[in-house]
């Protein structure tokens, strides 16, 4: 795969923001497992590039499809070691069906690519989780698409905590009357760390829903891009979308660029979104101090809270354990803050 641009904004903005599109590095075929796919998806535009998709469809290290025909948990999957990984899996929840499940990176080394294609039918439902927490500067891109039918539900949390730069493009397609898609996710940026997301929501039939919520903190020199969009089309008459995004900027030189945007083709819709960056709340900031807390303890605690309700949505214990031990982790490095 040579050098190309992803994370192409579909609305252009102004060139000198540099958002527009990302780089993509090179990285020559990695495996040999060729994906089953699922032609659902063939018609709808997604992940962070065609080359990207074309690599997952032809030249993944791992391909699994998943099928729910009642209930499933799937546990949690652990991906881990310091081996280039393209990993592809095909996710099918049936009619009426409920399918569990967690997938954590934990790499050491290497480079990894992550494709999910979610297709969730008439009155399923899914509920996955989404864990990045590399020990290494490893480059990783998530590329995520789901698309909803009749009734159908998706829960979906996206946990951005490696130590690497991240490139993820996560689309929900509500195609059926009456789907919800909700998707939340946090991330926290370290010394040097690069993040480009974007996150659609995309309203097709009618009476759907959609919540969006991405909360995250970036320190020191970090510097994160987020592009998101609910859109409204044709048909989607009655649709309701809610989109959040808030960033905490712990130092001077961290730096944040949101570009979020409302669309739509149809009437008698609903629409909301709101985007915001700043520093930490300096009145709750004062109230730990003056009870006797430093300064990275209270930040600590403050970040904690702000994450807490996602983390806590984990089902999985091991899980919530491990992500809260990551964050501490993390925090554990602003030992330069003034006591």
């Amino acid at each position: 795969m040579k050098a190309h641009k992803g994370n192409i904004l579909e609305y252009k903005t102004y060139d000198y923001l540099k958002v527009n599109e990302t780089d993509v590095a090179a990285r020559e075929s990695a495996g040999d497992k060729k994906a089953e796919g699922q032609s659902v998806f063939d018609s709808y535009n997604y992940g962070i590039s065609p080359e990207m998709i074309q690599l997952h469809d032809n030249h993944a290290t791992v391909y699994r499809r998943i099928t729910a025909e009642d209930t499933v948990d799937l546990g949690i999957e652990s991906i881990e070691g310091t081996k280039d990984e393209v990993i592809t899996m095909d996710f099918i929840v049936e009619e009426g069906a409920h399918m569990t499940g967690c997938f954590r990176s934990k790499k050491t080394g290497g480079y990894r690519s992550f494709l999910s294609r979610i297709h969730v039918k008439k009155n399923g439902v899914a509920r996955l989780y989404f864990v990045n927490i590399d020990q290494a500067e490893v480059d990783n891109y998530l590329s995520m698409a789901a698309i909803l039918e009749e009734g159908a539900k998706l829960d979906a949390y996206v946990f951005h905590l490696g130590d690497g730069n991240e490139t993820s493009n996560v689309k929900c397609f509500l195609k059926g009357e009456g789907s919800l898609g909700n998707i939340q996710s946090i991330y926290l940026g370290k010394k040097g760390q690069a993040y480009d997301f974007v996150y659609d929501m995309v309203h097709e039939g009618r009476d759907t829903t959609s919540n969006l919520i991405v909360d995250g903190a970036l320190m020191e020199d970090s510097y994160k891009v987020f592009k998101s969009r609910i859109d409204f089309l044709e048909g989607s008459k009655h649709s309701r979308g809610n989109e959040e995004e808030f960033a905490i900027l712990l130092d001077s030189t961290a730096r944040s660029i949101s570009v979020p945007a409302l669309l739509s083709h149809e009437d008698d819709v609903e629409g909301n979104h709101a985007a915001s960056a700043g520093k930490l709340d300096q009145d709750m900031l004062y109230y730990f101090l003056t009870r006797g807390f430093d300064t990275e303890t209270a930040e600590r605690m403050i970040i904690d809270a702000k994450f807490a309700p996602v983390i806590d949505a984990v089902i999985y214990e091991d899980e919530r354990k491990a992500i809260y031990e990551e964050l501490e982790r993390i925090m554990g490095r602003r030992h330069h803050v003034a006591k």
